[in-house]
Formats: structure tokens, C-alpha cells, sequence
């Protein structure tokens, strides 16, 4: 509960209304323009593959080099060279990837559970502390704004 209160304290009120606002927007772009928006999400994307992708012809063509250097060999030998290689790096990679993953999981899990409780005990913190009108206002706006997305998208 301490943790609730001090997020009270820290979060002024023009943070929390430019956070608002900030997720207004994103909701509002999101039912406006979707194929804008999911676009650019598949661009950017696309952006990070290619990145990942000319890293990883870097890293093929630098080991090519080498190869060829260190053990004087034609294209195709150091082609089968190189294959196997970094096929016994992506295997070591993976094994050790392995041994992480359910430490991670686990990790993940309960950092997962202990941020919705704390939004939940936030959020009912935030109701109780509402006037009857102001909670009346809430549901309204909210109500109407649900009511607004799916006259939109339907």
C-alpha cells in the first residue's frame, strides 16, 4: 500500500492529464485511422527486421573473410565453414536461452500479477475517492465514449 500512496504524491496533476491525454490521442488515432496506424507499426517493424538482417549479413560476410584467411579455402569451402559455424553459435545461444526462459517467465509472471494488483488497488483507491457526481460523470463519459467507438467501428 506504500507504494500507492507515494504514486499518489509523485503523479502531478498536469503529468496525469498530459498522460490522459496522451492516451486519448493514441485511442482517438487508433479508431480514426487504423490502417494509419497499424502501417506504421508494420513499418517499423519491417525497419527493425531489415536492421536485424544487414547485422546479420555483417556478421556472415566478416566471418567469410576470416575464414578464407585463416584457413586459405575456395568460396565453397569457406560457404560450408561459415554455415556450420554459426549454426554451433545459434545452438550455444539457444542453450543458453533455454536456461533462462522459465527463470524469465516466472519473473515476468509475477511482475505481471504484482502491476495489476497495484492498478487495482489504485483504480479502487481512485473510485472510493470520487464524489457521487464525479463518479456519475465517469460513467457517463465513459459510457458514451464506448457507445461513440462502436457506432464508429460498426
Amino acid at each position: 500500500m506504500k507504494r500507492i500512496s507515494e504514486r499518489l504524491q509523485m503523479n502531478s496533476i498536469s503529468y496525469r492529464k498530459a498522460l490522459n491525454l496522451f492516451f486519448f490521442a493514441g485511442i482517438v488515432a487508433l479508431v480514426i485511422l487504423p490502417d494509419v496506424v497499424f502501417g506504421l507499426f508494420f513499418d517499423l517493424l519491417h525497419l527493425l527486421l531489415e536492421l536485424a538482417h544487414i547485422l546479420f549479413e555483417f556478421i556472415e560476410v566478416n566471418l567469410d573473410h576470416l575464414v578464407e584467411h585463416i584457413f586459405e579455402t575456395d568460396v565453397h569451402q569457406t560457404q560450408i565453414i561459415v554455415f556450420y559455424l554459426m549454426l554451433s553459435i545459434a545452438f550455444v545461444g539457444l542453450y543458453y536461452v533455454r536456461g533462462l526462459l522459465p527463470r524469465l517467465y516466472h519473473q515476468s509472471r509475477e511482475n505481471l500479477l504484482a502491476a495489476w494488483m497495484e492498478h487495482k488497488a489504485f483504480a479502487s483507491l481512485y473510485w472510493r475517492n470520487l464524489t457521487l457526481i464525479n463518479k456519475i460523470k465517469l460513467a457517463a463519459i465513459s459510457t458514451a465514449g464506448i457507445y461513440c467507438i462502436i457506432l464508429i467501428n460498426f
